[in-house]
């Protein structure tokens, strides 16, 4: 026996049923054409409707839960610093750390803006506050505020709003519980922001400037109140929330359009709006700290038309009553969508969600505010234009269609409704029956069919469905249990990564395939002096910087060139070294190449100052013994010559010749001395003394030289603390310095010598208006045996630098040409860690 299919039932019941309800329907279709293009479009426009609404509110509520979870992480913030409130260094390094990108337009010229990407610390300010309101310390915009500028902020008066209480509220709190504050700040009026333009997106004037300040008291151990620790979050992180959201096709802007209707703001548990792009509808105080009121319809024209009128949604009823009616039912923790007219009379759906909240004076409602987001009504009125005019084409060429249709259907039209009821209509029912249970969450029920035709196995291909779905379930359920935890650690892993790269002295970045930046530490914009966005290529990145860019392209083109090799770069008179390492992420660098720039510059300097030593110890060990040895010869010639000389029967000239030879003896032997001091110099002898008592002998000794050469020879000295000093080497180091003055100026002139202090050296400056030394000859200047005077031994300078180095001091020189040369000495104040090791 054949079993009679499925195919063959639908086939004799389509041929016999379809064109019945043809047939009668013909007599409405033409006529009710129009009334269906009509519905049509209409519902057209209300789905596209209800879909934008849908997903504004679904965006909505996203927003609102990254708002929440960014609060949240302002506590952990808190909960972080408030151990560390004391240590300065902790709280700078932190606030330099914690940073996020502000994107706004800024004025670059006259009436034009530029969009900019920056990071800027998330806080205002730190504060650490004694139990009697006075503030002990405040890290603000980067620095510490001097006690000149700390307040007592129990006094509301005294605080930077004139008004704020938060101090008053955190005294009554428990440990470790959370205050914190309402968004307070001055409010900006309308001619402030516009500063003459027509609309806020085009305005060059000033910005709203105000924080949200999370406070946590301080308590002893035996549990009396200490103080408190506040943070101020800064409100240009809350606007970046909203400021840049476009419900339509651009998703995102950098400053939206009032005027269309298209854009967000957030506003508070009390109805203030708290982000806007019109920042007089933001909450605000006076400058006397007073809460201005809101616009309402009793405010005044010279208020609205100044922009003194903040906005709250719960006095916005007068615009139009679904503002209050949006902040009730966020205080309900309720989310949804409201059409209505805003002040610049655009018709527009907005979306509205709680952002969830429950810390300090938010636990009222358990919401920081809500979240809305306005689109236009008209851009659903062109979706329903478009659609009505394809309805219209679609429906003439049905007509004409229809018409031969059925008329070639009418032969058998009313055949198959019987066979059609009878073998599908029963068993389709339970199969529906099923769906909707299925629907409804009640997996554990089956249908059941009899027969042996296509509709049993789809039976039972549905009960296998629901018993597979029942199991799905569990699985799906597990797994997301198990996808939050690990989300969790990813996060924790994140952000514990990050901490130790921001924390590293050498920089640290990676390039893509590509040559594009794909990560980087804050030390390499210290390194390059500026900040460089993710995306800009290496070449870019390090300009100026050889051979970097063609190191990088070596490796990422034949793979070689990886390792270490160091780097000396001059930027602005400043020779720099550092260590630059190459090396590729995965094999042959196919993920990219991490580049680290490690400073040595000191290393470098410390490298050639023992280089520098080690020479001079070998000179003057080298001098030393020379000296030695051609002293004890020379003593004999000069005996000798000295005989010569005083026997008679020499002649004039002999005896002039001899007389020659012993002062060029003499001379030998005075640079003989000056190669031992040099080489040996005495053991300095350390005493409390007055350096300008040393100046003051050695002025007195070269007073009359000075005299008979026509130079004018003065001295300024202020009192100086007791230090220690070896007064006699002083003096000689002086008297060197006044002695090369004074052959500096054949002419006469004038020798100046100076005496003062700063915080932490002896300043002794030592100035001639001579010619001047060589640029060229500057840097060789403190050398051995260097001198452009034809009888010098070239060592007066190098004798003078080692006495002020045995006082742990420098010497540094400044001369132009035919303007003189001047002599700074730096001797430290307290000098007896230097003296014991000397």
């Amino acid at each position: 026996m054949i079993r009679p299919s499925l195919f063959r039932k639908f086939l004799i019941a389509s041929l016999l049923l379809a064109l019945v309800p043809l047939l009668a329907a013909t007599l409405f279709l033409f006529s009710g054409l129009e009334q269906v293009r009509d519905r049509l479009a209409l519902e057209i426009g209300s789905s596209a409707e209800q879909q934008a609404a849908e997903g504004l509110q679904m965006r909505a509520r996203q927003i609102a839960d990254s708002i929440s979870d960014y609060l949240y992480r302002r506590e952990d913030d808190l909960r972080f610093l408030s151990r560390f409130a004391t240590d300065h260094q902790v709280l700078l390094s932190f606030w330099k750390q914690q940073r996020s990108e502000v994107w706004e337009r800024r004025a670059i010229a006259p009436n034009q803006l530029r969009e900019v990407r920056e990071l800027i610390p998330i806080y205002r300010s730190f504060a650490l506050i004694d139990a009697n309101g006075q503030e002990q310390m405040v890290l603000k915009d980067g620095r510490f505020l001097p006690p000149s500028e700390l307040r007592n902020v129990a006094r509301p008066a005294s605080t930077e709003f004139k008004s704020e209480t938060y101090f008053s509220e955190i005294r009554q709190l428990q440990p470790d519980k959370i205050h914190v504050t309402h968004l307070t700040g001055f409010h900006v009026n309308k001619q402030q922001q516009l500063a003459g333009a027509s609309e806020p997106e085009h305005a060059l004037g000033i910005r709203y400037e105000g924080v949200v300040r999370f406070g946590m008291p301080r308590y002893t151990l035996d549990g009396h109140f200490n103080g408190a620790f506040v943070i101020s979050l800064d409100h240009r992180h809350l606007m970046e929330f909203s400021q840049h959201i476009d419900p339509g096709p651009r998703f995102l802007t950098v400053f939206p359009s009032y005027k269309s209707g298209n854009y967000a703001f957030l506003f508070d548990d009390e109805g203030w709006i708290i982000t806007h792009p019109k920042l007089w509808d933001i909450r605000g105080v006076d400058r006397q700290g007073h809460l201005l009121p809101p616009y309402s319809s009793n405010s005044s024209p010279a208020a609205i038309e100044a922009g003194n009128i903040p906005f709250n949604l719960d006095h916005a009823g007068f615009i139009h009553p679904n503002y209050p009616k949006a902040s009730a039912l966020v205080r309900k923790q309720q989310s949804g969508v409201v059409e209505l007219t805003n002040v610049g009379g655009a018709r527009k759906i907005m979306a509205y969600a709680p952002i969830l909240y429950n810390t300090g004076p938010y636990k009222k409602h358990g919401i920081f505010g809500g979240i809305t987001i306005g689109y236009q009504v008209d851009q659903f009125q062109k979706q329903a234009s478009a659609g009505s005019l394809l309805i219209t084409s679609k429906l003439k060429e049905y007509r004409q269609k229809s018409a031969l249709f059925i008329s070639l259907a009418a032969v058998v039209a009313g055949l198959a409704a019987w066979l059609l009821a009878r073998g599908i209509t029963r068993p389709l029912q339970r199969l529906s029956e099923g769906a909707r249970r299925l629907a409804n969450g009640e997996t554990g029920n089956r249908v059941v069919v009899k027969g042996s035709d296509e509709l049993a196995e789809l039976a039972l291909s549905f009960n296998a469905m629901v018993a597979e779905l029942e199991q799905r379930k569990a699985n799906l359920i597990a797994t997301l249990e198990q996808l939050q935890e690990s989300r969790q650690a990813i996060l924790d892993e994140r952000n514990f990564k990050e901490s130790i790269l921001e924390s590293i002295s050498s920089a640290i970045t990676t390039f893509a395939p590509d040559g594009s930046l794909t990560s980087r530490n804050s030390t390499l914009d210290r390194f390059l002096g500026q900040y460089w966005p993710l995306g800009s290529h290496y070449a870019t990145v390090f300009k100026g910087w050889d051979p970097i860019p063609a190191r990088i392209e070596q490796a990422f083109t034949t793979g070689t060139g990886y390792g270490r090799a160091p780097l000396q770069l001059e930027q602005n008179g400043i020779i720099q070294h550092f260590d630059v390492g190459i090396f590729p992420i995965g094999t042959n660098a196919e993920r990219g190449l991490t580049v680290t720039l490690r400073d040595e510059t000191i290393r470098e300097e410390l490298r050639e100052e023992t280089v520098r030593l080690e020479r001079l110890a070998s000179l003057g060990k080298l001098a030393a013994g020379i000296s030695h040895e051609i002293r004890n010869p020379l003593t004999g010639i000069s005996l000798l010559l000295d005989d010569l000389h005083d026997r008679a029967q020499l002649g004039d000239k002999d005896r002039e010749m001899l007389t020659k030879a012993m002062a060029e003896i003499e001379r030998m032997e005075r640079l003989i001395s000056a190669l031992l001091t040099f080489a040996a110099p005495p053991r300095s002898r350390f005493a409390p003394g007055d350096p300008g008592e040393a100046a003051e002998d050695v002025v007195m000794l070269m007073q009359r030289p000075c005299q008979r050469q026509g130079v004018t020879l003065t001295l300024d000295r202020t009192p100086l603390p007791a230090c220690l000093i070896d007064a006699e080497k002083i003096r000689q180091a002086l008297l060197n310095l006044l002695k090369n003055a004074l052959e500096a100026l054949p002419l006469g002139g004038t020798i100046g010598i100076t005496i003062n202090h700063d915080e932490h050296d002896i300043l002794i400056t030592v100035s001639d208006s001579g010619h001047g030394i060589p640029s060229q000859d500057l840097p060789l200047i403190f050398e051995p045996f260097f001198t452009r005077k034809g009888a010098g031994t070239g060592l007066g300078l190098s004798i003078t630098r080692q006495i002020i180095e045995e006082h742990g001091g420098s010497i540094n020189v400044s001369s132009e040409s035919g303007q003189g040369t001047t002599f700074l000495i730096r001797l430290p104040l307290s000098a007896s860690e230097t003296t014991v090791s000397t």
